[in-house]
C-alpha cells in the first residue's frame, strides 16, 4: 500500500454529534491523497456507530480502551501515521475545502529548513453557526521569539512535517491546557514556520474547550511557563504570560486572584510597554471576549 502524502489526525470523545461536521470537511478537501486517523479516546456515546456509517476507504479508526486526554490520543494518531505531512483537527473544528491544496503546495515551495505551514481562521459561534471573528497569520521564519510571547497559531490549520515530531517528542500529556502552545514553541526551535495567507479552518467557541475551563486552564498555564526557562527567566515576557492569566481571572469571577497577578506583572517588568499593549488588546479583543465572559461563568 503506498503512503499518503498526509496523515490527518482528529482525537474524539464524546462528540459524536459534532465529530461529524470534522469528519466531512476532512472528506470534502480537494487535495485527495490523505488518510484520516480518528482517535477514539473511550467514548461512551455513539462515536464508534457515526465513525462506522462514513464509508470511505481513507478513514483509519483506532479506539483507546481508558479515556487518557487529547494529547495521548494525539500521539497515538501520530504514531500510527503513514503520510509525510500531520495535519490536526480536534473535533469541534472545520476545514475549508482547500486547507490542504493549498498548505501542501506551499510546503513544496518553501525552504527544507520550514517545518510548519500555517493558516488564518475563522471565530465561529457554535450555537449560531455566525461567524464573529477571524485570525490571519502573521509571523513567517523563525518565530520562536513570537511564540514565547504569544499563541498566534490556530490548531486546525497547521500542516506540519512527520520529521518534527521524531525531532522534538510528542504532546505533553502532564500539561492540563497550553498543549499546542508548547509543541509549536519546541518545533520552533528548531523549524521555520511560513503561511498561506488565507482562511482555512473555522474554530469553533462554545463551552466545552479546555481554554474556557479555568479550573485547568490556570493550572496548565503555570506549567507551561515553568516548563520553558526562557519564558520563566524573562522579566518583560514573562509580564505578558501573567497579565495575562490575570485577565482570564478577573473575567472568570476571581478578581482577587487575578489583581494579584496584573500586580506581579507589572512589579516584575514596569516599563514594558509589550504588555501593556497586548493586555489592551486581548481586553478590547471583540472576536471573543464576550464569549469568554459568557462561557467562564459556567466553568
Amino acid at each position: 500500500m503506498s503512503r499518503p502524502t498526509v496523515s490527518v489526525i482528529i482525537p474524539t470523545h464524546n462528540r459524536a454529534h459534532m465529530l461529524v461536521r470534522a469528519i466531512r470537511s476532512v472528506l470534502n478537501q480537494t487535495f485527495e491523497d490523505f488518510e484520516l486517523i480518528v482517535v477514539d479516546d473511550a467514548s461512551i456515546d455513539d462515536t464508534p456507530k457515526v465513525v462506522e456509517k462514513i464509508k470511505d476507504s481513507r478513514i483509519r479508526y483506532i479506539r483507546l480502551e481508558r479515556n487518557s486526554g487529547g494529547p495521548v490520543a494525539r500521539n497515538t494518531g501520530i504514531k500510527r501515521a503513514r503520510g509525510k505531512y500531520i495535519a490536526l483537527l480536534d473535533d469541534d473544528d472545520e476545514w475549508l475545502p482547500r486547507r490542504l491544496e493549498l498548505q501542501v503546495k506551499r510546503m513544496e515551495e518553501v525552504d527544507k529548513n520550514v517545518g510548519v505551514i500555517y493558516g488564518g481562521f475563522y471565530y465561529v459561534s457554535q450555537d449560531t453557526g455566525k461567524i464573529i471573528g477571524r485570525r490571519l497569520p502573521k509571523h513567517r521564519g523563525y518565530v520562536y521569539g513570537h511564540l514565547l510571547k504569544e499563541n498566534f497559531v490556530g490548531s486546525p490549520t497547521l500542516l506540519i512535517k512527520r520529521e518534527c515530531f521524531k525531532k522534538v517528542g510528542l504532546f505533553d500529556p502532564k500539561l492540563k491546557s497550553s498543549q499546542d502552545w508548547d509543541m509549536w514553541l519546541r518545533i520552533s526551535k528548531y523549524y521555520e514556520f511560513d503561511y498561506v495567507p488565507e482562511i482555512v479552518a473555522k474554530y469553533y467557541v462554545h463551552g466545552r474547550q479546555i481554554t474556557f475551563n479555568i479550573r485547568k486552564y490556570i493550572p496548565g498555564r503555570e506549567r507551561f511557563i515553568r516548563k520553558h526557562l526562557d519564558i520563566y527567566k524573562n522579566p518583560k515576557v514573562l509580564s505578558i504570560h501573567l497579565s495575562q492569566i490575570g485577565l482570564i481571572l478577573i473575567l472568570g469571577g476571581n478578581p482577587k486572584k487575578g489583581l494579584k497577578y496584573l500586580a506581579k506583572s507589572v512589579a516584575i517588568a514596569p516599563l514594558n510597554l509589550e504588555n501593556y499593549r497586548k493586555l489592551l488588546e486581548l481586553a478590547l479583543d471583540s472576536r471573543s471576549m464576550e464569549y469568554v465572559r459568557k462561557i467562564l461563568k459556567h466553568t
